[in-house]
C-alpha cells in the first residue's frame, strides 16, 4: 500500500511543483537508491525488464530511482528533466497477466524516455497497449495488481489509472493524491476505447452515461481493508487546508503522519496509516520502506529521500543534483542483513525503536528537526549550489545522527505491547539475522 501526493505551483508557497510518495512494501524488502546515467543504445538493443524483454530506445535519460532490490522497475523516481512519477497498486476486480510489464517497469521506462510529464504519460500508455501489465510484484508474497500513477513536472501533472491494457487519465488542477484505489470516477479527460465497453460487457455499467471508472472496476472488500479512502481523504484535506502555502517541509510532514492521537503506537490499529508500520500478517503486513519528496522549479530540481523505512523515524537527505553521484559511503542492499548497507543499518535501529516508540521518537525528534531545517535552508537557498561535497556532507550528517540515536535507543527497555506484535517482528529479525 502506498500514498502519492502532488501540488502544482498554483498551490505552493514558492510557485514550484511539489511531489511526495511513501513506498509501502513487505517489511524486509530493501529499497535501494539507484542513479542511472544518460546512455545511448544501439539500433537493435533490448532492455530486460522484470519479466519480459522489449526493444530499447536510442537514448535514455539520467534518472534517480527508488527501486526494490530484486526488480528492474522502481516505485518512484525523477529524471534530469524534472519529470517525477509515483505508482500505486490498484485493488480491482480484474487481475493482471501472469507475465508482462509491471507497473514499476512502466514507471522506470517512462522516466528514462521522457522530457515532460505529458511525454511520460504517453510512454506508459503506448507500452501498456503493446505489452500489457502483469507479473508478480511481491517479494516473498504473491502480489498481482493493476497500477495507477501520478506523473508531474514543473508545469503539469496527471493521474493515469490502468486496467489491463485499458486506461483513463485526467490533468490535475492544483492538488491531488492517490492511495491504492481508483481515484478517477466520471471526471476523466481521456479514456481508452475499450474501458467502458469492458465494464458494460461484465455488467458493471449499463451505458457510457452510467459509467463511473472507480465504481465499475474497484474491488470493494480489499479496497476497504486497505484504508485507501481514509488515507486519500486525509492527504487531500491536508493539501487543501494548506493550499498556497505548501512547501517541502509540509510534504515531509504529510508522509510522516499516522493518526491525530499524540500517544499513537505502531502496534495499535487494524489498518495502515500514511506512514505505514507493519504489525500483523493480515491487515498490516506492509510498511513504508522508502520515502521521496521532490521540488521542481523552473531553474532547479530538489530531491530528498529517507533511503530507509519509517519516515517518522528517518531524516531526509538531499540527492540527485546535476553532475553528482550517490552519496559517498552509500551502500546498496539485498535480502540478507548487512551492517554496511544504509537501509539495513537504519532498519536495525528502527526495529528496536518501534518496541518503545514514543520514548525512541522523543530522543530523535528535536535533532531531526534541527538537521532538516538547517539542510533545507541551505539546499533551497537560491545563492547556494548543491554539489557532491554537500550531498556527501548531509548523508554523513544523517549517518552520524543514526549512530547517536541508535546508541540511545539501545538503552531503552521494550514497551509493553501486544504479544502478537512482538512475535511478528521477532519472526523478521530471525529471518533477516537482525539481532
Amino acid at each position: 500500500m502506498c500514498d502519492t501526493i502532488v501540488a502544482l505551483g498554483t498551490a505552493t508557497k514558492d510557485g514550484d511543483t511539489l511531489f511526495g510518495k511513501n513506498s509501502d512494501r513487505e517489511p524486509d524488502e530493501v529499497q535501494n537508491l539507484d542513479l542511472i546515467e544518460r546512455k545511448t543504445h544501439g539500433s537493435n538493443a533490448k532492455v530486460k525488464c522484470t519479466y519480459i524483454e522489449i526493444p530499447q530506445v536510442q537514448e535514455t535519460y539520467r534518472t534517480l530511482l527508488c527501486r526494490p532490490f530484486w526488480m528492474f522497475g522502481a516505485e518512484m523516481g525523477i529524471n534530469e528533466y524534472g519529470v517525477v512519477i509515483g505508482n500505486e497498486a490498484l485493488l480491482t476486480k480484474i487481475k493482471p497477466k501472469k507475465s508482462a510489464l509491471t507497473g514499476m517497469d512502466l514507471l522506470r521506462l517512462a522516466l528514462e524516455r521522457s522530457q515532460t510529464a505529458k511525454d511520460a504519460r504517453d510512454v506508459i500508455i503506448q507500452l501498456l497497449e503493446k505489452y500489457g501489465q502483469g507479473g508478480n510484484c511481491g517479494y516473498r508474497a504473491k502480489e498481482y495488481y493493476q497500477n495507477g500513477f501520478i506523473i508531474a513536472d514543473k508545469d503539469k501533472a496527471y493521474v493515469l489509472e490502468t486496467i489491463g491494457k485499458n486506461w483513463a487519465w485526467k490533468e490535475i488542477e492544483g492538488i491531488w493524491s492517490i492511495s491504492n484505489k481508483i481515484s478517477i470516477e466520471k471526471d476523466y479527460d481521456t479514456i481508452s476505447s475499450g474501458l467502458i465497453q469492458e465494464a458494460v460487457n461484465r455488467g458493471w455499467a449499463s451505458s457510457e452515461s452510467d459509467f463511473n471508472f472507480s465504481k465499475a472496476y474497484s474491488e470493494p472488500i480489499f479496497t476497504l481493508g486497505s484504508a485507501a479512502k481514509k488515507r486519500e481523504q486525509s492527504n487531500r484535506c491536508f493539501l487543501s487546508d494548506n493550499r498556497s502555502s505548501l512547501k517541502t517541509s509540509d510534504f515531509m510532514k504529510m508522509l510522516r503522519r499516522h493518526t491525530d492521537k499524540p500517544d499513537w503506537k505502531p502496534h495499535q490499529g487494524l489498518r495502515l496509516t500514511v506512514c505505514a508500520h507493519a504489525a500483523n500478517n493480515l491487515t498490516r503486513y506492509s510498511q513504508t520502506v522508502c520515502s521521496l519528496v521532490t521540488k521542481i522549479g523552473k531553474e532547479k530540481i530538489f530531491s530528498y529521500t529517507t533511503g530507509a523505512s519509517n519516515p517518522c523515524l528517518s531524516p531526509y537527505f538531499p540527492i540527485f543534483a546535476p553532475n553528482t553521484k550517490l552519496p559517498q559511503g552509500y551502500v546498496k542492499g539485498e535480502s540478507d542483513f548487512n551492517p554496511d548497507v544504509f537501509w539495513w543499518k537504519a532498519e536495525k535501529i528502527h526495529r528496536k525503536a518501534v518496541m518503545n516508540y514514543i520514548d525512541s521518537k522523543e530522543l530523535l525528534d528535536q535533532k531531526l528537526d534541527e538537521y532538516e531545517k538547517r539542510m533545507l535552508d541551505f539546499v533551497e537557498n537560491q545563492n547556494n549550489i548543491l554539489d557532491q561535497q554537500q550531498i556527501d556532507k548531509y548523508f554523513s550528517d544523517v549517518e552520524n545522527l543514526y549512530i547517536e540515536w541508535g546508541n540511545n535507543v539501545s538503552k531503552l527497555p521494550n514497551m509493553k505491547c501486544k504479544f502478537a506484535y512482538k512475535k511478528f517482528w521477532s519472526k523478521y529479525n530471525k529471518l533477516n539475522s537482525v539481532n
